[in-house]
């Protein structure tokens, strides 16, 4: 498996995962306004005469006359929160409301709202009939981020997530099994300084100069080329080597022994024991 091939499948898998993760929580602010909409038209229709008496237009156009600039107020409401369709959003959200003087306005001072906001909705109650006003409301919510990532659906973009978590790791285990075998084509492979000429059945150093080896030093040298990550048990040398032989411990240690040697004069390389069940060959230097 190439490493360029892991890479594009991981970019691909974890690419997916942020796309749709993304697109899933659009979507659920979107969500959450149209339902912060649809709470505040059906709260306006059971208590927007209750909301705004000629009082609160009268104490908000006195505040305007102060300020010189329009000023919003912000109240919770439990007819609001009861028609909330999202049960995360009840006990977060609040409506915040403008008036609107008879020479125009779209209760633009009620945008910036910390969360998410809904659609800004003109009203016109009977108070405000008299006084040539309207009132703008819109109903927002104090959502974090968390909050809002929570309403939305993630079971694709965390599937992607772990999938790419997955390819990752068995990635990373492979090739750090793999590493240091280079595959310069079909019949060449090479480990460290030491190349492996299949067809041919040579063995050669850094400069192209054959190494000599007995022909069990090159059967074992070709098992370690052979194997994955370079490394072998030490019951499948014995197997291999000496089929049937009752306890072939010292002829192996003998064999590795002067192994080490020619592969230490001629190579960068090093046969390494490792817990003694196993032989791995692995660059030294």
């Amino acid at each position: 498996m190439k490493a360029y091939f892991s890479i594009i499948v991981f970019a691909v898998l974890l690419s997916s995962a942020v796309v749709t993760g993304t697109g899933n929580y659009i979507d659920a602010r979107e969500r959450i306004a149209s339902d912060l909409n649809h709470a505040l038209v059906r709260a306006l229709a059971e208590k927007g005469q209750e909301w705004v008496t000629a009082d609160t237009i009268r104490v908000c156009r006195q505040l305007q006359a102060v300020s010189s600039d329009d000023v919003a107020l912000c109240f919770r409401d439990d007819c609001f929160d009861r028609n909330l369709s999202i049960p995360e959003l009840r006990g977060k959200s609040y409506v915040s409301f403008l008036v609107i003087t008879g020479d125009g306005g779209d209760g633009g001072a009620l945008s910036g709202a910390d969360g998410v906001s809904g659609d800004t909705v003109i009203w016109k109650s009977g108070a405000a009939r008299n006084s040539n006003v309207s009132i703008a409301f819109r109903g927002n919510a104090s959502c974090s981020f968390a909050t809002v990532l929570g309403c939305s659906d993630q079971k694709m973009p965390v599937t992607f997530a772990l999938m790419a978590l997955a390819w990752g790791t068995l990635s990373l285990s492979y090739m750090r099994r793999r590493r240091g075998m280079e595959v310069v084509h079909a019949d060449l492979c090479k480990v460290g300084s030491m190349s492996y000429d299949r067809s041919a059945g040579v063995f050669y150093d850094a400069d192209n100069n054959r190494i000599r080896f007995t022909p069990m030093q090159f059967t074992l040298m070709e098992m370690f080329f052979n194997a994955d990550g370079n490394q072998l048990s030490k019951a499948e040398i014995c197997d291999a080597l000496w089929p049937g032989k009752d306890d072939p411990s010292e002829t192996l240690y003998t064999l590795i022994r002067r192994l080490k040697v020619v592969v230490g004069q001629n190579t960068n390389l090093s046969i390494e024991v490792e817990r003694g069940r196993a032989y791995r060959l692995k660059v030294s230097r």
